[in-house]
């Protein structure tokens, strides 16, 4: 990593706002994570980088998923099952903001987390300098103030509580 991206990495960390009703506490190396990208076409490789840092991170068995406006009910009981092992469920959204300003997507997406998350731990990641949808049923959301690769790296690096610096 050369300077400049360590900086942009520093810089990234440091701007994360944490947001809700729980406090929110890093999960340890060997916790069984579930994350979920809930991607649009533009942002999968986004979504694929932050896949790879959690792998890196975690030392656990980790499942990873994708989401679109095509998950139908099937998949979701489908998706739910898989993640049964599971402590945590990550929610990491990689979509412009007017998609999470629409109502009815809003609706669907709290049916997803709801599901996928049960009684599980959940966090919601947000690379948006403007918006957090209050009404997304998350206990803990973070915001980072990009989407790039040093605020993705940033998010993985806070979930496990670890520090670039």
């Amino acid at each position: 990593m050369d300077p400049s991206e360590y900086r942009s990495l520093v810089e990234s960390y440091k701007n994360i706002q944490v947001i809700g009703e729980q406090k929110f506490e890093s999960y340890p190396e060997e916790t069984k994570i579930a994350a979920f990208s809930i991607v649009d076409e533009e942002n999968f490789d986004y979504a694929v980088t932050f896949f790879n840092f959690l792998a890196q991170i975690f030392k656990s068995d980790c499942d990873f998923g994708f989401i679109n406006e095509e998950l139908d009910e099937e998949n979701l009981i489908s998706l739910r099952e898989g993640i049964s092992d599971s402590e945590v469920v990550i929610f990491a959204f990689f979509v412009p903001t007017d998609v999470l300003d629409d109502d009815e997507k809003i609706i669907k997406l709290n049916h997803i987390v709801e599901n996928l998350a049960e009684s599980k731990k959940s966090v919601g990641i947000f690379f948006s300098p403007n918006y957090i949808p209050e009404e997304l049923q998350i206990p803990v959301k973070i915001n980072l103030p990009a989407i790039d690769q040093p605020s993705i790296a940033a998010a993985a690096m806070y979930l496990a509580g670890r520090k670039p610096y």
